[in-house]
C-alpha cells in the first residue's frame, strides 16, 4: 500500500517536470520567434506624481518594487491633457508639433480644434511631428492605440493597424480588454506597440479636487485598474517579452476660486477675433494692430498675467507657432480665469507653470528591459518618444527628447 503511495507521488512530481519543462519549451521556442519586445503604455489623465503617497495603491507599489518610478514626470507647458498626450506621442514641445492645448484657433484659416469636436480631433491636417504610432507603422511594426490624441487621424498617411476613437461611454475594463485582445491574435497581426487611456483621476480631480476624498477614491480605482491590465499581461503566452509603462500627463491643483477674473470685463470684442479661455491660461487672437490695447487693460488685473506670444519664458518652447494666439493670459498659481461666465468653475486645475510639481505626473515601468526596483529622479515627458523607439528598435523621427536622460531607468544591456 504504501509502495503504490509512493509510486502515485512520484507519478505526479514527474507529470509536474514534464508540463513545467513543456512550458519553459513553449516559452523558449516563443522567444526564438518573437525575438522583439512588446511595449505596453497605459496612461492615467491627471494622475499627479504624489498620488501614490496619499492613497492605497498597491499594483503601483508592486511596480515600484519590481521595476521603476520616478520622482516624477514633468509635463510640457501648458500643463493640459491635448498638449502633453501630444507630446508623449511625438517627443516634441507644443510649438513644433501644433497641439497647443484642449481647444486653440488656426489664425490664417480662423479653424478652431476642439477636444469636443470628433471631426476636428481626427483630421490629420492639425497635428504635426510624428506620433509614435506612425514611427512604428512605417518601419513595419503594428501597433494598437484606444482613445489617444491624435490616434484616429491620418498622419503623414498612417494610421495604427488598431484604434479606437474617444468614447466616454467606454468601460475601462473594456478598453484594456480591448488591447488584450489585440495582442492575442496570431503573432503576424500582432501589434508590438499598445497604448491605452483612462481619464478617471482627472474626471474627479476636476469635480472634486486633488484633495477629496473622493479624488482618492478615484486613485484607488484607477490603481486595481492597473493591477487588472498586468493580470491580463501576465495571461499571455509572451508575458514575458512585455514591457509596461504607466504614467500621465499631468498633475492637479486645488483651485482658488475666490477670486475668479472674468476676462469679459476687459476684453472688447473688436479688439479680438476669438478668446480662447481654461481656468489656467487663455489664448487672446487679436485683430491687427489691437494685441497692445489688451494688454493695456490686462496689465494691473490681479491674479493674471498677460503678455505677447513673443514675450513667453523660452523654457515654456510655445512662441514659434501662431497657434498660441497672439495675446497669452496665465492665472497666477491656483487662480482661476473665465471669460464672459461661460465655464463652470472646477475644484481642481491644470494647465499652469510645467515647472510647478504639483503640474507634474508620474512614470512607472517593469519588464525586461527596466532595472529592478529602481528610484528614478525627475524624468521629462519630451523624452517619452525616443524610450519608446528603443525600446521597439526603430529609428525615431526628428524629436525635442533627450534619450540620455531615460538611460537610467534600463538595464545596462539595453
Amino acid at each position: 500500500m504504501n509502495f503504490k503511495r509512493i509510486a502515485f507521488v512520484l507519478f505526479v512530481v514527474f507529470l509536474g517536470i514534464v508540463v513545467a519543462q513543456d512550458a519553459y519549451v513553449s516559452r523558449l521556442r516563443n522567444r526564438e520567434v518573437e525575438p522583439r519586445m512588446y511595449t505596453v503604455v497605459l496612461s492615467l489623465d491627471g494622475f499627479r506624481f504624489d498620488y501614490q503617497d496619499i492613497a492605497n495603491t498597491p499594483n503601483l507599489d508592486s511596480i515600484q518594487k519590481n521595476g521603476v518610478r520616478a520622482a516624477e514626470l514633468q509635463p510640457v507647458f501648458p500643463s493640459l491633457t491635448f498638449a502633453n498626450h501630444y507630446t508623449l506621442a511625438t517627443g516634441l514641445y507644443v510649438e513644433n508639433h501644433g497641439i497647443v492645448a484642449n481647444n486653440f484657433m488656426i489664425p490664417q484659416t480662423k479653424q478652431i480644434y476642439t477636444k469636443s469636436a470628433p471631426e476636428k480631433v481626427a483630421d490629420g491636417r492639425f497635428y504635426g511631428g510624428e506620433p509614435i504610432w506612425v514611427t512604428a507603422e512605417s518601419q513595419k511594426i503594428k501597433s494598437a492605440v484606444n482613445m489617444w490624441v491624435g490616434c484616429d487621424a491620418t498622419i503623414k498617411g498612417y494610421r495604427p493597424t488598431w484604434w479606437q476613437s474617444y468614447s466616454a461611454d467606454e468601460p475601462y475594463k473594456a478598453r484594456i480588454d480591448s488591447i488584450i485582445e489585440c495582442l492575442s491574435v496570431d503573432y503576424d497581426k500582432r501589434p508590438h506597440l499598445a497604448m491605452c487611456y483612462i481619464e478617471e483621476t482627472d474626471k474627479v480631480g476636476h469635480r472634486f479636487g486633488p484633495d477629496s476624498p473622493k479624488t482618492i477614491a478615484a486613485i484607488e480605482s484607477v490603481d486595481s485598474l492597473v493591477g487588472y491590465f498586468r493580470q491580463r499581461l501576465a495571461s499571455l503566452n509572451f508575458c514575458d517579452s512585455i514591457n509596461f509603462i504607466v504614467l500621465s500627463d499631468h498633475g492637479m491643483v486645488q483651485a482658488d476660486t475666490l477670486s475668479i477674473v472674468d476676462l469679459g470685463k476687459y476684453v472688447r470684442h473688436e479688439w479680438v477675433d476669438t478668446v480662447i479661455c481654461s481656468p489656467a491660461i487663455s489664448l487672446a487672437y487679436c485683430k491687427k494692430d489691437c494685441a497692445d490695447s489688451l494688454l493695456s487693460v490686462l496689465k494691473d488685473v490681479n491674479g493674471i498675467s498677460a503678455c505677447l506670444r513673443a514675450d513667453l519664458p523660452e523654457r515654456f518652447h510655445c512662441s514659434a507657432t501662431v497657434r498660441m494666439g497672439d495675446v497669452v493670459i496665465l492665472s497666477d498659481s491656483s487662480k482661476v480665469q473665465i471669460y464672459n461666465n461661460k465655464r463652470s468653475l472646477p475644484a481642481g486645475v491644470h494647465g499652469y507653470d510645467n515647472a510647478n510639481s504639483l503640474m507634474s505626473g508620474i512614470f512607472y515601468a517593469e519588464g525586461p528591459s527596466f532595472k529592478n526596483g529602481f528610484a528614478a529622479p525627475r524624468l521629462y515627458n519630451t523624452d517619452v518618444y525616443a524610450l519608446l523607439c528603443r525600446l521597439l528598435e526603430i529609428a525615431p523621427a526628428h524629436n525635442d527628447g533627450q534619450i540620455e536622460r531615460m538611460e537610467c531607468v534600463l538595464k545596462k544591456d539595453e
